[in-house]
């Protein structure tokens, strides 16, 4: 059993870690780590909605196939001889800022595309990226 809870709020954490061991006649373990953010909605939003859409526009791939390609380049590592690629559902907020910033980066240093922050977001972008994502689908 996972219990999530905030520092400021214990007792009532306790209370159903209390309720969960009572009256079993086992041991239990009981660790507590430091919870990381995962990934933002809006961090997940502006990837697929800006980033990928723009690559997309650029290159002629699907959004997906333009995910997979920005995952094997920025995501990749090695176990032994084999190559595996994280998954940005693992990453948290701070990693997965990183690894957007290295595909903007790479965009504009690879394709000469500008991929704006999404604090530049216009509405002149946003109605550009539903079209093309109109035409994706």
């Amino acid at each position: 059993m996972i219990f999530k809870f905030r520092s400021d709020n214990l007792e009532p954490t306790f209370r159903k870690i209390t309720d969960f061991v009572k009256g079993k006649d086992d041991f239990f373990v009981i660790e507590i780590q430091k919870s990381k953010r995962a990934r933002s909605l809006p961090q997940n939003k502006y990837y697929w909605g800006v980033v990928t859409k723009i690559l997309s526009s650029h290159t002629g791939y699907t959004s997906e196939e333009i995910h997979q390609e920005l995952a094997k380049m920025f995501l990749s590592y090695y176990s032994g001889t084999k190559k595996f690629v994280r998954p940005t559902t693992k990453l948290n907020t701070f990693d997965f800022e990183q690894y957007t910033e290295k595909c903007r980066q790479w965009a504009w240093s690879e394709m000469n595309v500008h991929i704006p922050l999404p604090n530049e977001i216009t509405e002149e972008i946003y109605m550009t990226l539903n079209n093309i994502f109109e035409r994706e689908t």
